[in-house]
């Protein structure tokens, strides 16, 4: 994620999609110098890249150096120096990559960063939401099963508490096949499983190359998804779009676990798909709008008992 950090100071700032900066407390970076104004400017990454646009500030923002004209923007890049109403108190955009969801909790001002694409709302412990970007860009917000369209700018109430969503803004151009390339649509998930269902290995199989997973509770909960797809895949009556839906009260009830553990595994599957190269780990696991149903992404599986070996990749 994109850092701000503070020149001769301590201070270090993740940048939501939209960070405003100034000495008012709504601003995410705030500021202590006399020179700035209460909403200074504001810091904006749209298409690939970040810009710093003046808000019509009294003693103006600087960028190298050079001062804005009020109102105007100015592309930036990592290294350049950016300074708010006194041109001697700098700060530098140490890090320029992409922004991730973010979410401000509002009691306090926290920011609270995703994992990639993920957001965990009010942490990845206690997901009671989650906010997960889709293929096309844009993002979803999980809540109680169902799902439905998230917005920069929206506020979620979670248990008592407030948290005002940063999200990035989806790109304006339709994305070529090299960068969709990586989703869940071109990787096989392999299954092996022992006799007693204590032990489950995962292979992620990717463009020819097969990477096996770390042993993880969550794959259970996976395996047990894959199953039901397969099922209704291999029953023949259904067509693609309705195969392997579960109701997520019925899943609990085969995992022996509650609604708020299960939301758990599934924040920790998609994590770790993330982290195996998919560039769309959300549609891992799906959620079906309207309902409280899901399934796996794909019907690319399979399941074999342990003692077989593995398949070749």
């Amino acid at each position: 994620m994109a850092i701000l950090a503070q020149q001769g100071g301590a201070i270090r700032a993740a940048l939501a999609a939209h960070t405003l900066v100034g000495r008012s407390s709504v601003c995410a970076v705030q500021l202590e110098v006399r020179l700035a104004s209460a909403e200074h400017a504001r810091l904006s990454y749209r298409d690939g890249a970040w810009s710093v646009r003046d808000l019509g500030s009294k003693n103006g923002t600087f960028v190298n150096g050079e001062r804005l004209a009020p109102g105007s923007a100015r592309a930036l890049a990592a290294g350049d120096l950016l300074a708010f109403g006194d041109p001697e108190a700098a700060w530098t955009l140490v890090d320029a990559s992409p922004p991730v969801p973010m979410a401000r909790r509002l009691s306090d001002n926290a920011l609270l960063a995703g994992a990639g694409a993920l957001l965990a709302l009010p942490s990845a412990d206690d997901p009671r939401a989650c906010v997960v970007e889709m293929e096309d860009g844009r993002f979803v917000a999980e809540i109680e099963g169902q799902s439905r369209p998230a917005h920069d700018g929206e506020v979620l109430q979670l248990g008592g508490e407030a948290f005002m969503l940063h999200l990035p803004t989806p790109p304006t151009a339709t994305a070529d096949a090299n960068e969709r390339a990586g989703g869940i649509d071109e990787a096989e998930l392999r299954f092996r499983v022992s006799r007693d269902e204590e032990a489950v290995e995962l292979t992620v199989v990717r463009r020819g190359e097969a990477r096996v997973l770390a042993p993880r509770s969550h794959h259970y909960m996976l395996l047990t998804l894959a199953r039901a797809r397969l099922r209704d895949r291999d029953a023949g009556a259904l067509a693609p779009p309705q195969r392997g839906w579960v109701f997520v009260d019925e899943l609990c009830r085969m995992l022996s676990m509650d609604e708020n553990k299960l939301n758990v595994e599934i924040y920790r599957v998609r994590q770790e798909m993330s982290a195996a190269g998919l560039t769309s780990a959300a549609a891992v696991i799906e959620r079906r709008r309207g309902s409280r149903q899901l399934r796996v992404g794909t019907e690319r599986l399979a399941i074999a008992p342990m003692d077989e070996p593995r398949a070749g990749a």
